[in-house]
């Protein structure tokens, strides 16, 4: 590795976030030097996407994190050391998965969150050097296989500590802010706090800054460090406020009289009062979305909408108002019921959980404590022949064109049966229509999530990456694949046309040795 003319003084003074999204953006491939009082940390980027951390510290090391989370004692984790010779990770992670001391996937969940807290104590000491070297780090594995760069500067940003820097580096408060894609797609991508959803959701059109921090309802630290984190990661961008044209003044209608406002007020007290008790009476009997009064098809945004309306007018503090003064317990339950509602159907990961939970039948008929003797086999044929005759059914639509129900058919096939198989065909029938591309995802990954080494899911998910034009994803999901089938001539084919055939080499042969046993 060579130094790299990267750094200029002033550059490097620059928070961390801000060193990550500019490496990010300019693809850079080396390492990343961050040294403070406390340890040396390196992190490796490949193409402008961060692979890997690694500390100097003992504390950040595989074997002392996996003692910090009780996976083994350190008396054990010595022994391992010992076993290996001084050697450290990754060859420790292998050796740890082939004694069977923890699974493959509980070591790269580990890994990840060893690397995010890297990152987080990185960003939040104060560094005395930063460096980058060009060059590629060998040897070194992808730890972050889930986490796409743009995720883990948002990581980073929120754990930068105070608000100056952060306002400071906002800049002009009238400059305009613009959000870099729709609220679905963002929401699908990145786990966001509360915050960070009003600040997004704001954004109905573009605002300013001074404009968006009144109507969003954030204290100020809270709304200067959303803001921060939401643009150096790249979900909004800001620009100069464009000159005022002068106006036309143009005649105005007269207002409402006094005695139209009156009676609007009295419209409005009556209908605040008639939906708390409405809402207060049959929370407990109502679904999420009934208790919105949304479509369960409806999109995030149209579900942040609702419930930003539901927190202000069922704000329990509006008990202080006459008209309501004895609601108070009534507001507290419908507020909590809201917030609960919210929090469960704006998650992608609980959202489809959720949906699937309504769309289970209920059979009112049998007690649920007379359940079948176990090794009873009826049910389980009756379901299988019940998937075999939708799934013809379902052959049959799409031949003569009729995608929409051979959607909703395949839907009920796997809540049926959940097959990795089922779940890829239908999300490929989804994709056919683009506004239905985040929920085809959520099939795909539910379908990798079934079983982590079926090939035609990876494939699928690289195809989706590919239509989206992010080619780090793809490479991801294609080496998802290839780890589970080293030799599969369709991943193979498509890694080395997206990576070239030096980078395939080197990364099946992470993957050989990753398959040798250790003694």
């Amino acid at each position: 590795m060579t130094p790299a003319d990267l750094f200029s003084d002033q550059w490097s003074e620059l928070p961390l976030p801000d060193i990550l999204s500019h490496l990010n953006s300019e693809k850079k491939t080396g390492k990343l030097t961050i040294e403070s009082t406390a340890a040396s940390r390196d992190f490796l980027f490949v193409d402008g996407e961060l692979r890997a951390a690694r500390s100097s510290t003992e504390n950040e090391k595989l074997g002392s994190w996996l003692v910090s989370q009780r996976v083994f004692s350190e008396a054990r984790k010595q022994g391992a050391l010992l076993i290996q010779e001084g050697s450290d990770s990754p060859s420790l992670g292998h050796m740890l998965v082939s004694k069977g001391i923890i699974d493959a996937e509980s070591l790269e969940r580990h890994l990840q969150n060893l690397t995010i807290a890297i990152l987080e104590r990185a960003t939040a000491e104060d560094r005395h050097r930063c460096s980058f070297e060009d060059g590629l780090a060998d040897g070194q594995l992808d730890t972050l296989p889930n986490l796409s760069t743009p995720q883990l500067i948002l990581i980073s940003a929120r754990a930068l500590p105070g608000s100056a820097n952060q306002r400071q580096a906002l800049g002009d408060l009238e400059q305009m802010v613009t959000r870099s894609d729709p609220l679905d797609a963002i929401v699908q991508e990145f786990s966001l706090t509360v915050p960070e959803s009003i600040f997004l959701g704001k954004l109905h059109r573009n605002q300013t800054l001074s404009r968006l921090k009144k109507i969003s309802g954030l204290e100020n630290d809270s709304f200067f460090a959303t803001a921060y984190n939401l643009k150096v990661t790249g979900l909004i961008s800001l620009s100069a406020r464009p000159r005022r044209q002068a106006s036309v003044h143009m005649p105005t209608t007269a207002t409402l009289s006094s005695q139209r406002d009156s009676q609007a007020l009295a419209k409005n007290t009556a209908a605040d009062r008639s939906d708390i008790l409405r809402l207060s009476n049959n929370a407990k009997n109502m679904n999420h979305y009934a208790f919105f009064n949304i479509d369960p098809q409806a999109s995030y945004q149209e579900i942040f909408d609702v419930w930003d309306v539901y927190r202000h007018r069922f704000d329990p503090a509006r008990s202080s108002e006459d008209h309501l003064s004895d609601l108070g317990n009534e507001l507290k339950i419908v507020f909590e019921s809201a917030k609960e509602a919210y929090e469960k159907i704006s998650s992608p990961v609980e959202r489809p959980r959720y949906d699937r939970m309504l769309q289970t039948p209920v059979d009112k008929g049998v007690d649920p404590r007379s359940s079948f003797v176990p090794g009873t086999t009826a049910p389980q044929r009756a379901r299988k022949s019940l998937v075999r005759e939708n799934l013809k059914q379902i052959d049959r639509l799409v031949r003569t064109g009729d995608n929409f129900s051979a959607i909703k058919l395949l839907e009920q096939v796997c809540d049926l049966d959940p097959q990795p198989a089922h779940l890829v065909k239908l999300a490929q029938l989804m994709l056919l229509n683009p506004q239905w591309a985040p929920r085809a995802l959520e099939k795909l990954r539910r379908a990798v999530e079934v079983d982590p080494t079926f090939v035609d899911g990876w494939l699928a998910v690289a195809e989706y990456w590919r239509g989206q034009k992010n080619q780090e994803r793809e490479r991801k999901a294609l080496e998802q694949a290839l780890g589970a089938f080293p030799g599969h001539g369709k991943a193979t084919t498509l890694y080395r046309s997206l990576v070239g055939e030096y980078e395939l080499s080197r990364f099946l042969d992470r993957v050989q040795r990753s398959l040798i046993p250790t003694d």
